[in-house]
């Protein structure tokens, strides 16, 4: 496979994948709703995605570490979660839902780790910038966003999983683009892969700390995600603006994308993570504070800081430190990480709201510089 062909298949795949989860994230819920679950039982249908994840993930991932190719793993993962997202439409009733969301969950989590495997790790055998490439699947959740809600206002939440099922198939189609075959350098070490030694990673100080600081940066989100156009709502705040306020934060983690390759050569993994860590203090700092409309904007552009720059620092951390036949592994262990802390910071984030609103937000800053510590202690014994 040529770099050409290798940019585009990555940033097509990027684009399908990314409009499910910008199909599901959202509109899915409504779909339950429209099922006749409770507010309950969607609360917990919506949690086995992240249980699903502690086990899971990383054996699936590590399943995909044996393939002749990861290619082949996303392809067959991308196939299986497509049929099984058509099971929602026999599926009646709380288990009925609840077993198909558990099915999906299996094959549907590991394809952003793998992927984000195969794209960092092509990114430096074929020279081309993984932030140009990955900036693709943020577009994509913008539109599936705004192309969903018109889709949802006209038919309800059995449009939306309609909706879900062409961007699941989409993606499986997409996956048909993607390398089938793996570098020389990489084929040499994947049969050599054991569960043992990937989760030996976790036992080495320095790698655990790292996942865990940068998975507590992440986690300090689960306030602004689940309670930020709500809290915006009680301020006032029009629900097309808010709309806006969401959108700045993510075109502004595109355009970091866009540059990335440069920033990276510039500040490097540490200067990332410390960008990361301190703006994700402040940001948080400020959102305990009711400002005027307008000054939410550039509060909302510290996203390609606390998200994008602790994102990219992650992704290059992971390739500079796995081996190459642990590549997809090492990712799923980051995402399980990941999940979990901010799964448990959701869960704490409900009652912070419902005690001190906004003010809640310096629990997120606390999360955020406790995540800082662990970094500057691992990168220091790495």
């Amino acid at each position: 496979m040529d770099r050409n062909r290798f940019a585009w298949s990555l940033s097509l795949y990027y684009t399908t994948l990314f409009l499910i989860m910008g199909l599901q994230l959202p509109f899915l819920p409504l779909w339950f709703e429209s099922r006749g679950l409770s507010a309950t039982e969607i609360s917990v249908i919506l949690a086995i995605p992240m249980a699903i994840r502690l086990g899971a993930t990383p054996a699936m991932t590590f399943v995909a570490d044996r393939m002749p190719a990861r290619g082949l793993a996303i392809l067959l993962y991308s196939t299986v979660a497509a049929v099984l997202f058509f099971g929602y439409h026999a599926a009646h009733g709380f288990w009925a839902i609840a077993l198909v969301t558990a099915l999906v969950s299996i094959f549907l989590n590991p394809l952003m780790p793998i992927t984000e495997a195969v794209a960092m790790r092509g990114a430096r055998l074929y020279a081309v910038d993984y932030g140009r490439i990955r900036l693709w699947g943020s577009l994509s959740f913008i539109a599936a966003n705004i192309v969903g809600g018109a889709i949802v206002a006209e038919h309800g939440g059995p449009g939306a999983l309609l909706a879900l099922n062409g961007a699941a198939v989409l993606t499986a189609l997409a996956a048909l683009a993607l390398p089938r075959r793996e570098p020389r350098s990489v084929q040499s070490e994947t049969g050599r892969a054991s569960m043992r030694e990937l989760y030996g990673l976790m036992r080495q100080p320095a790698f655990a700390g790292v996942l865990i600081g940068s998975g507590l940066i992440q986690a300090s989100h689960a306030m602004y995600y689940a309670f930020g156009s709500i809290g915006w709502v009680g301020e006032g705040i029009s629900p097309s603006t808010i709309g806006l306020l969401w959108a700045t934060g993510v075109l502004v983690e595109v355009v970091l994308f866009a540059v990335s390759g440069r920033v990276v050569a510039l500040i490097g993994v540490r200067g990332l993570f410390a960008a990361g860590a301190g703006i994700a203090v402040l940001r948080w700092a400020l959102m305990t504070v009711q400002w005027p409309t307008a000054l939410y904007f550039p509060i909302q552009a510290l996203h390609a800081a606390t998200f994008g720059a602790t994102h990219l620092a992650t992704m290059n951390y992971l390739t500079e430190t796995a081996p190459d036949r642990h590549a997809s592994g090492a990712q799923g262990l980051y995402f399980t990480v990941y999940g979990l802390l901010t799964g448990a910071a959701t869960l704490v984030a409900g009652p912070l709201y419902r005690a001190y609103g906004t003010g809640g937000y310096a629990a997120m800053a606390v999360l955020a510089a406790l995540g800082a510590v662990f970094l500057a202690v691992s990168l220091r014994r790495r």
